[in-house]
């Protein structure tokens, strides 16, 4: 039997909610998948799991999330075949579209969104973000742990039990540490900014967050002699 090439990307349609009819053109959420990154949603996922257990209240998890990319269907997209040969037209809508290395997509097939975020129950994933100057809320359909666990052990990443499997957990202040370094506001919607400039109130922001954790150092007065000079 011919063995599998990994699968590195996955598509999901989407459904939208807003102005515009077409979805802004963001007909499908194409994200790219690594043993790490599925590993941590993986791990989120159980963590959604941990905290229904301790308050029947809590039922889902949303993080910011800017790796998945939006695009419109196409003719060229429909020729498209996943890594068991199906052409990504004859796939069930709502189905996973599973692709190997080389998914011959280029930056200007992609939308333009910002508020990028993925959301979690327990058994399954979905990534939203708003289109850029419209107010349209796209949402990918949803995928199921299985998937992500089918994928994973393509890539080497783990068994079929996941037993060797451990999430990265980011520690909440890191996680506000980010957010006050890369988000940023405006008009009234919050997107990331990679090159986000860092001011006074930014530092001092993030000089809190650690002042949580370790105190704030003490002012001492530097002692000026020479380590073989006596005192006087």
């Amino acid at each position: 039997m011919k063995k599998q090439p990994p699968i590195t990307h996955l598509i999901v349609g989407t459904s939208s909610t807003g102005e515009d009819d077409n979805g802004g053109g963001c007909d499908f959420c194409l994200v790219p998948m690594t043993a790490e990154y599925i590993t941590h949603l993986l791990g989120l996922m159980d963590e959604v799991r941990r905290l229904h257990r301790a308050d029947d209240s809590v039922y889902s998890l949303e993080c910011w999330d800017a790796g998945a990319a939006y695009f419109h269907d196409n003719d060229w997209f429909q020729e498209l075949r996943d890594v068991d040969g199906h052409h990504a037209g004859d796939i069930p809508e709502g189905e996973p579209i599973l692709l190997a290395a080389n998914t011959q997509f280029d930056d200007a097939d992609f939308q333009r969104v910002e508020c990028q975020s993925v959301q979690f129950v327990s058994d399954d994933v979905w990534w939203t973000a708003c289109v850029r100057h419209a107010n349209i809320h796209i949402e990918s359909a949803h995928v199921e742990r299985k998937t992500l666990l089918k994928i994973l052990r393509g890539l080497g990443g783990v068994g079929e039990s996941r037993r060797h499997a451990k999430a990265r957990t980011v520690p909440p202040a890191i996680r506000r540490i980010h957010d006050l370094l890369y988000l940023d506001t405006k008009d009234g919607r919050q997107s990331y900014a990679p090159d986000r400039a860092w001011d006074a109130d930014t530092m001092a922001a993030i000089a809190e967050v650690v002042a949580e954790f370790i105190p704030r150092p003490k002012a001492v007065r530097q002692d000026r002699r020479t380590p073989h000079e006596p005192r006087k």
